[in-house]
């Protein structure tokens, strides 16, 4: 029976009722999408606290939900947040959900102005293959609190004392270090450049005395005479060692490879064939006596005119 009725209907006006329905189907879709995007892709931004006062830190959240595959960008530190000053931000990771992408950002904002209501939005841009887009929050409000009394006369403000102290983090001052540093190069780059060459001098003077008085001290530790016999020879032995060694030092010739002929070739001196020849006698024969000790002493005496000598040359080399 309603087959039937439906048939009687002319046919414009099942046509007009289909098309209504049809219309009216997809009205009803794109304002659901619509509704849906609106809702989805529009930032939401606002202050994580209801009241501000002068100069003292304030949140504000900003989020965005969408898609994961768009590029969005957030304000940076170039951007200017007035009537607030940017003091910190930071960045949350973007979450992921049901093909929908969260990113959220808190900015730590800072107000000097006294207005009793401060309204502030942000813009969230998403680039385009044509430009960069922006779309902003809806407007958020803090109320300002005013930490003063409120009189009808201005002369009869107090002021609130506050005088708890704040421990200061101790902070180096690297650019006045630096300074210092740099200077004290500059100093130090002129003085040697003024007196390089007699510092040089007299550090040289100084380790050339300091070598020398080092074999003295110890080339008559081994000289002195001792009670024991065997001690004696042993003391010689290392007297003439030593000697061997500082002459080597002097000369810069293998002194201790040296045998009594190449030394008596190298060093002219007309005492040196006898004092060898005593203290070889020493060391291999065990004659210790008052000569081999008058040796020793013609030794340290050929040390004392050779070192002064070099000091000689080394003084004149330096000037």
């Amino acid at each position: 029976m309603r087959r039937n009725c439906w048939r009687e209907i002319p046919v414009f006006l099942r046509k007009t009722v289909c098309l209504s329905f049809l219309v009216s189907a997809l009205l009803s879709s794109w304002t659901s999408l619509a509704q849906k995007n609106a809702r989805t892709f529009l930032p939401k931004g606002q202050f994580l606290q209801d009241s501000i006062q002068v100069g003292t830190p304030v949140q504000f959240s900003l989020s965005y939900h969408h898609n994961p595959s768009a590029d969005i960008f957030f304000p940076d530190s170039s951007y200017n947040f007035a009537p607030f000053e940017l003091v910190n931000r930071s960045y949350f990771p973007t979450n992921t959900q049901h093909d929908i992408s969260v990113d959220s950002v808190v900015y730590t904002l800072v107000s000097f102005e006294v207005e009793p209501v401060q309204s502030f939005r942000l813009p969230v841009y998403i680039r385009t293959p044509q430009d960069c887009t922006s779309i902003w929050s809806p407007s958020d409000i803090i109320f300002f609190k005013n930490i003063l009394p409120t009189t009808a006369r201005p002369d009869t403000l107090h002021l609130q004392p506050d005088t708890t102290p704040y421990p200061m983090r101790q902070q180096a001052n690297y650019p006045f270090v630096a300074a210092i540093f740099f200077a004290l190069v500059i100093v130090g780059a002129l003085i040697f450049w003024l007196f390089g060459k007699p510092i040089r001098r007299q550090i040289s003077l100084f380790q050339f005395r300091r070598r020398y008085d080092e074999f003295q001290r110890i080339f008559q530790r081994l000289s002195r005479p001792t009670d024991d016999s065997n001690r004696r020879v042993e003391n010689v032995e290392k007297a003439l060692i030593l000697w061997k060694k500082y002459i080597e030092r002097l000369e810069n010739k293998p002194f201790t490879t040296f045998t009594t002929k190449e030394i008596l070739d190298n060093l002219k001196d007309t005492r040196l064939s006898d004092a060898l020849r005593e203290i070889d006698a020493t060391i291999y024969g065990g004659n210790y006596s008052s000569k081999t000790l008058q040796s020793l002493a013609i030794l340290q005496e050929l040390a004392e005119g050779l070192y002064r000598e070099h000091r000689q040359l080394l003084l004149e080399n330096t000037l």
